[in-house]
């Protein structure tokens, strides 16, 4: 009855994410919507009003860019249309260059990303909440979200000298250990400084309502969605998921209010949510952190699993991966947020879960370009052989055992 329930209520969702595309969809006709084309975008007077309508800082407006050209810098997003243009700005208060990114065209994808607020939540994060974290993201210079729609425009990173970023070939090859530590470490920072915060003083910093286990509506999606991916899953890649693997997955999505109770309880820390390798960026002598598309409360061992079972190959984790856990436990303490090295490794076992449910999910239902398929087939299988390397079978037992 409540799967039916769940059905029922994401059916009504995704009806009500329908209706905000064709709403604007008609507002075009009338030039009332925000454009996502980009060849509508970049022009200087579209795209000086978009920035006024959506500074973050109004003492930089009003903008009135004169000229603008996009540059030939590759910017890959599963979701997005991103652009690297150049600007020349009447009273200087631009950059030279500027990151634009915009929905993409897809219906589908727009459809999907509306269903679970992830374009909405970036907005708000980057006009509210970034400026506040202790690492560097990219400077927003605007952004807003209207109807199904929504925009960004940041700083360049391309330009810093200080900054390198990463790419998928970066991802297949995994990262230096030197690397691993720092990104270790910005997620120590992350986590220690908002950790324990009261349930009010965490919506106060960033709203439940966008939370994707936890919310009222991203909670009956994110329980549905699990349920429905592996069937899907498994007709596009079979054989990859092997069967013990599968059985796993099956029985957590069938426990899942429980689970729920281990995975959020206790004191949380906002987490990046979606921190594998390429949402990293060396910052000078430390790591900065984009797409904070996933931002949510929760265990900082969560994003510390999805970064290493993501990011490095499943041979080279093996050998650290309880040195890494402990350096990370460490790094907790030093930013006065203590965690127990022996409790992270038990939780880092049973995040082991979330990698794999993301990638189910994602393959299960996106459709992706060959580039994309190539990357993602591989961290599927890191995914899954950290599920069975920590033995994740063996720790649901022991918890639903208890629970």
């Amino acid at each position: 009855m409540a799967a039916w329930s769940d059905t029922a209520r994401m059916a009504m969702i995704g009806g009500a994410s329908a209706w905000r595309l064709a709403m604007d969809v008609c507002a075009d006709l009338f030039g009332g919507a925000m454009p996502y084309d980009p060849d509508k975008v970049a022009t200087p007077v579209a795209l000086s009003k978009l920035i006024n309508e959506g500074l973050t800082d109004p003492d930089r407006g009003p903008v009135r860019i004169t000229q603008l050209s996009q540059q030939d810098i590759p910017s890959v997003s599963s979701n997005c249309y991103n652009l690297v243009l150049s600007v020349e700005e009447a009273e200087g208060k631009l950059p030279a260059s500027v990151f634009v990114k915009l929905p993409m065209a897809s219906y589908a994808t727009r459809w999907f990303m509306n269903i679970i607020q992830s374009w909405r939540l970036e907005s708000d994060f980057f006009r509210d909440v970034a400026r506040g974290l202790p690492l560097r993201t990219p400077i927003t210079y605007a952004t807003a979200w209207r109807g199904s729609r929504f925009f960004l425009v940041q700083e360049n990173l391309n330009i810093d000298p200080a900054v390198t970023l990463f790419t998928n070939p970066d991802m297949m090859e995994g990262p230096s250990l030197a690397t691993v530590h720092l990104c270790l470490d910005a997620l120590a920072r992350l986590h220690c400084h908002h950790h324990g915060l009261s349930r009010e003083q965490q919506e106060a910093v960033l709203p439940y309502r966008y939370h994707p286990f936890l919310s009222p509506q991203m909670g009956v999606i994110s329980r549905t969605l699990n349920r429905m991916a592996l069937e899907p899953f498994m007709r596009k890649h079979p054989g990859i998921i092997p069967p013990d693997v599968a059985q796993v997955y099956q029985r957590t999505v069938s426990e899942w209010p429980k689970l729920l109770k281990y995975w959020f309880g206790g004191p949380l820390s906002l987490l990046h949510g979606d921190s594998h390798l390429g949402n990293f960026f060396v910052n000078g002598n430390e790591m900065g952190m984009l797409d904070w598309q996933a931002a949510h409360w929760g265990k900082g061992i969560r994003d510390v699993q999805y970064f290493l079972s993501n990011s490095l190959p499943s041979g080279v984790l093996a050998s650290c991966e309880r040195d890494l856990v402990t350096y990370y436990a460490g790094q907790r303490a030093h930013y006065g947020a203590p965690l127990d090295a022996s409790d992270a490794w038990e939780e880092y076992r049973s995040f082991s879960f979330h990698p794999l449910m993301t990638l189910i999910v994602s393959i299960g239902f996106g459709g992706l370009n060959e580039e994309q398929n190539t990357v993602f087939t591989e961290v599927l299988r890191r995914a899954v052989a950290s599920v069975q390397r920590l033995d994740y079978a063996h720790w649901l037992k022991g918890y639903l055992a208890n629970a």
